[in-house]
């Protein structure tokens, strides 16, 4: 356990989802991203990741990604896409909406943690609800953003939801 915290601390991520939300309450800091523009670049990669998300076109969903694309799973399972193609190929978001009764997800929280030139951390929460707007579930997430070949992606991403079927992202 040592061992892990100080990698988590040699790696900045000293700001955990839950923690942060626990003692600061729900927060989305892209409803009012004010001047910074790394803030407002970070913000619209990420609203483009959900609305692609919930558009359940996985050709879109993988355009608002950066590759190679990484996701640690609830379970701990690190899973790794190395292009568009092959994410798009294995991430059928009907899958989730049959298993889960899920119809849509939106962001709770955004809260910028570190920021570089062409990275982003965010600490991020978000909540699964079904057809009736009734969620499913929240989940604290980290979320890393990076810019690639002049475009913001998401590029890696850990949270506490697990994984519905084999290889898939959700």
């Amino acid at each position: 356990m040592k061992a892990l915290l100080s990698a988590a601390v040699l790696a900045g991520f000293v700001i955990l989802p839950g923690a942060y939300a626990a003692e600061n309450g729900p927060q989305d800091e892209c409803l009012n991203p004010g001047s910074n523009a790394l803030l407002k670049d970070g913000c619209a990669a990420l609203d483009q990741f959900m609305k692609t998300f919930n558009s359940r076109d996985g050709k879109a969903w993988a355009a608002s990604l950066n590759f190679p694309h990484s996701r640690i799973a609830g379970n701990n399972e690190l899973q790794v896409w190395e292009t568009p193609e092959e994410y798009a190929k294995s991430n059928d978001v009907a899958e989730l909406a049959k298993a889960k009764n899920w119809d849509h997800t939106d962001w709770t929280t955004r809260k910028l943690v570190q920021q570089g030139d062409e990275k982003l951390h965010f600490v991020t929460q978000f909540t699964r609800f079904d057809k009736d707007n009734k969620p499913i579930g929240t989940y604290d997430s980290l979320y890393i953003v990076t810019k690639k070949d002049g475009k913001w992606g998401t590029q890696f991403r850990s949270s506490f939801v697990g994984i519905v079927g084999k290889k898939t992202a959700f």
